[in-house]
């Protein structure tokens, strides 16, 4: 019922990811052949990676979208949402065997690789939404600037395969005007597109990867919203059974290690002398006893691990935390 057939999604106004409906709708689909349950689950995930929730520029998932079709993000970007998004999206590959399910994993861990990650292993929390006090400000670009960096075949496939218009297709949140900048969201198939141009898919990709490209050098240039460097247990825990499962999916070795990593990290800074878990570290310093959450979801994680590597070592931490966890909470 809350489904949304036109749009894909939950509801009928501001949506959020929700991908924890998504898994279930995936485990409804494998037990009971349900294609109703995968189609919600396709529909979906595709508005999602389409919209203007996905930073196609960065990569990585912002918090929600404003509006019913995913155009117009609320631009936060947060760690558990990167995630469960991962899962979902691995999830989805192994369904479907569609690679650009497994496209979307990799571009969502390689901004978190780059972006989130402290040398120590261990994953950041977030970051906002507004940069020079301004909301969306790092993110949405005019059409000018894309012209002025772009050749104008470039410009030409790149503006219509991203819905960018002079005038701006961004209407601020708060203030509900129209500023004259752009969200990239994508509104038609690039095989349309291509078409239209009297051109390939294949030739269309590869001016668009060089065009992201560039536009990304510009944009690290600006003013970078501010990065909640927190390292959190639970969405630690959720981000290293995310890469545990990607890496094992895709055959990346680069992401289970990097979840080896931040699960060491923890394992080494975040439990006390008595077996218990903090819940958050930053500045050299752990602290905050850790919430039924860091137990949950750093078992995950070090299960999904153990399913990664084979290495007993996760499975025997797993049982001591789990022991703990039934025993205090």
């Amino acid at each position: 019922k809350e489904f949304d057939s036109h749009h894909g999604g939950f509801g009928t106004s501001t949506k959020f990811p929700s991908p924890h409906k998504l898994l279930f709708l995936l485990r409804y689909w494998k037990r009971t052949n349900s294609e109703k349950a995968l189609s919600m689950v396709e529909q979906t995930l595709d508005a999602m990676r389409e919209g203007g929730m996905n930073d196609h520029i960065g990569y990585g998932f912002h918090r929600y979208s404003t509006d019913p079709e995913w155009q117009i993000p609320h631009f936060e970007k947060m760690l558990y949402d990167q995630a469960l998004l991962a899962i979902a999206y691995t999830e989805a590959y192994q369904a479907t065997c569609k690679q650009h399910y497994a496209n979307t994993v990799r571009e969502i861990f390689t901004y978190v690789l780059r972006d989130m990650t402290d040398s120590s292993g261990g994953f950041y929390s977030a970051e906002d939404a507004d940069s020079e006090g301004e909301e969306g400000k790092f993110y949405v670009w005019n059409a000018e600037e894309i012209s002025s960096l772009l050749d104008s075949t470039a410009v030409d496939l790149f503006n219509n395969v991203y819905t960018i218009v002079p005038e701006g297709n961004f209407i601020d949140e708060a203030a509900g005007n129209r500023p004259g900048t752009n969200i990239l969201y994508i509104s038609r198939t690039l095989q349309d597109i291509a078409s239209e141009m009297n051109s390939t898919v294949k030739s269309s990709l590869k001016i668009l990867e060089n065009a992201r490209k560039i536009l990304f050098n510009t944009r690290e240039k600006r003013v970078h919203p501010h990065k909640d460097d927190k390292i959190l247990t639970d969405w630690n825990g959720l981000m290293i059974a995310a890469l545990s499962k990607g890496g094992r999916v895709l055959d990346e070795p680069e992401y289970i290690a990097a979840a080896q990593k931040s699960a060491s990290f923890i394992i080494a800074n975040m439990i006390d002398s008595d077996g218990q878990l903090f819940h958050r570290y930053r500045e050299e310093t752990a602290g905050i006893k850790g919430n039924v959450d860091d137990y949950a979801f750093l078992i995950w994680g070090l299960l999904e691990l153990y399913e990664a590597t084979f290495d007993v070592q996760h499975l025997n931490t797993a049982l001591t935390l789990q022991e703990f966890m039934t025993e205090h909470f």
